[in-house]
């Protein structure tokens, strides 16, 4: 259960948030950085595992940004508030609610969809840059080394975007623009992050959007983690098993 989820809206636009926009676009320039930083450790520690060199620069990118967001969202918000970790709702989850799973459905399913329909539509215009197909091939370890993948990309990652596009950055917006203009910035904002190619910009977007509406609706992390898990597991399972 999830306690207060029924209230969930009702907590996220009125509940005590103590930091801004200032904190905001101070996060997101650390957070820039951070992947610049992260690229830079990702390269050097590939140069020692020549044969496998692409999944090695994922995988500790990954964890390297997964340390620097942890650290950026502590510093800018949550060492303010006076029970850090109980903002999350983490701790509270003893057993999701059938209507929180529903709704987690209820995401996941429309942004496969959309996605699907975006990638037949710009295939049939023969429109090659704006395809949003995301090759995973070379990022995926070898044999059982193919978890450490799955571990980086589809727990890892999900986490630690939830903690700041969501959590960090929409929750913040919303004492400033509502709700519904923060679904937007924060979703406008997820897709900058994501620019690996022009073509993911709008099916991202869209996912940002629908992600912040569920964190919205539950008031828990938990969903928008768990919908962001099972995105990129999949997409993980089509590139392994072609």
């Amino acid at each position: 259960m999830i306690n207060g989820e029924s209230s969930g809206r009702f907590d996220l636009c009125t509940g005590s948030v103590t930091w801004g926009v200032k904190h905001i676009i101070i996060g997101i320039l650390l957070v820039t950085l951070s992947l610049f930083s992260a690229a830079a450790v990702a390269l050097v520690a590939s140069e020692l595992f020549l044969e496998q060199k692409d999944a090695v620069k994922t995988w500790v990118s990954v964890h390297v940004m997964g340390i620097a967001i942890v650290a950026i969202v502590w510093c800018l918000g949550l060492r303010h508030t006076r029970l850090p970790f109980a903002e999350f709702r983490l701790s509270q989850v003893k057993g999701p609610r059938i209507r929180t799973v529903l709704l987690m459905f209820a995401v996941l399913a429309p942004s496969l969809v959309i996605t699907s329909i975006y990638s037949a539509i710009v295939e049939w215009l023969a429109i090659d840059k704006l395809s949003p197909v995301i090759d995973y091939s070379d990022m995926l370890f070898d044999g059982v080394g193919v978890l450490l993948t799955f571990q980086a990309v589809a727990l890892i990652t999900p986490f630690y975007e939830e903690l700041f596009f969501r959590w960090f950055v929409f929750r913040g917006l919303i004492p400033k623009v509502g709700p519904y203009g923060s679904m937007v910035f924060s979703a406008a904002i997820f897709s900058g992050f994501h620019i690996s190619s022009l073509g993911v910009l709008i099916p991202i977007f869209i996912t940002g959007l629908l992600l912040a509406w569920l964190y919205w609706r539950t008031g828990s992390l938990w969903a928008s983690i768990g919908v962001h898990v099972g995105q990129n597991t999949l997409a993980l399972l089509t590139t392994a098993l072609m």
